[in-house]
């Protein structure tokens, strides 16, 4: 077990990381329908997309606000357990170059090799930025998915797997980067896969490292690439019928 994640999880704690899970159990069960309706909201209106990342952006804050409370109001809780530490000055230029590292990469094959939106999975092209602004908004989105998503994921579910079910951190990690993958059921078996692989690796950070900070920084560099760094082509209207074309039905 890992020193710095040793919390003791009273009652009230214990009932909201319950909750907080059980929320994304629903979440997940529910995500097939979900996004079928999210892409039909963002396709009928021209600010869909935006629309969309200002509800992640503020839906993410408040449930990291909630994954908080523990910290915040129980004794055996610290915010040690949660990862909410800094590094050594190494460990922060590790990652930030990190950080650097996979921003490069990514503006790097969108400037030399063109990325298309074709190569994007169908599940998930709705979602990518047509738009100056909407690469703006992406860029929040990204940021906010490293922070808020590592701080549940890996702050408060594993100090949940390890404190409260008594988890050696290893098995609490593999637990929670499953369940991490499980929240893009949307995106069909490869991106269960990939995202659970994705935890498992930001785990692994984290364990080494002692603090969320370096996987805060992966993540939202990851996300960045399609939200805001990347340029699609923007979507050109259906042509209009000609005029006298019998209307459809």
């Amino acid at each position: 077990m890992t020193p710095w994640i040793d919390p003791r999880f009273g009652p009230a704690g214990a009932a909201v990381l319950a909750l907080l899970a059980a929320w994304f159990v629903v979440r997940i069960a529910r995500s097939p329908g979900t996004v079928a309706r999210r892409r039909a909201e963002i396709e009928s209106r021209p600010d869909g997309r935006i629309r969309f990342h200002r509800r992640y952006i503020l839906s993410w804050w408040l449930l990291s606000a909630v994954a908080l409370l523990p910290v915040a109001f129980g004794p055996g809780v610290d915010p040690d357990d949660y990862g909410l530490r800094l590094p050594g000055p190494g460990g922060i230029a590790l990652a930030l170059g990190v950080f650097a590292l996979f921003a490069g990469v990514v503006w790097a094959r969108d400037r030399f090799l063109r990325h298309r939106l074709a190569a994007v999975p169908p599940q998930v092209a709705f979602l990518l930025p047509r738009t100056g602004r909407e690469r703006l908004w992406g860029a929040g989105t990204a940021f906010t998915a490293g922070i808020c998503e590592e701080l549940v994921f890996r702050g408060a579910f594993l100090a949940g797997a390890v404190g409260g079910l008594h988890l050696n951190v290893w098995v609490a990690g593999a637990l929670v980067s499953l369940f991490f993958g499980l929240g893009h059921l949307y995106q069909g078996l490869p991106g269960i896969v990939g995202t659970s692989v994705f935890g498992a690796c930001a785990t692994v950070l984290y364990v080494f490292t002692g603090s969320l900070l370096l996987p805060v920084l992966v993540h939202a560099a990851v996300d960045l690439g399609p939200f805001a760094l990347s340029r699609f082509p923007p979507e050109t209207p259906a042509p209009a019928p000609p005029v006298g074309s019998p209307s459809p039905g």
